[in-house]
């Protein structure tokens, strides 16, 4: 996301990817394969429930808060629904959908992947 965001703005960014399968690996085993995308709520309801010194998110939860994040994805194309716990996946319950959006955004944007 930050990688097609930088390059959104004009920059030149290469991503390198160590991972053989391609960016995104490790988006797939979250939200147990469903990808927790972030959480329906203020950012003052999310800041206690990080467990180690959350205050060190404070500026970039305030920067891109959880609702511009779901603005986002469904903007790409990716339609979302809340769940209990406030928590955010795509509708699709398939972390792919996540992951190929956001490669999909980075390489339009201009994102070079070597």
């Amino acid at each position: 996301m930050a990688a097609g965001a930088a390059c959104a703005r004009g920059l030149t960014v290469t991503v390198l990817e160590h991972n053989p399968k391609g960016p995104g690996q490790k988006l797939l085993i979250t939200g147990k394969g469903r990808c927790n995308v972030t959480s329906d709520s203020d950012v003052r309801e999310f800041l206690p429930y990080v467990r180690h010194n959350g205050r060190f998110l404070y500026s970039s939860l305030y920067a891109f808060p959880p609702s511009a994040a779901m603005e986002l994805f469904e903007s790409l194309g990716v339609p979302l629904k809340t769940e209990r716990g406030e928590r955010v996946f795509p509708v699709s319950d398939n972390a792919n959908d996540i992951a190929d959006t956001l490669e999909r955004m980075a390489k339009s944007a201009g994102v070079r992947f070597v």
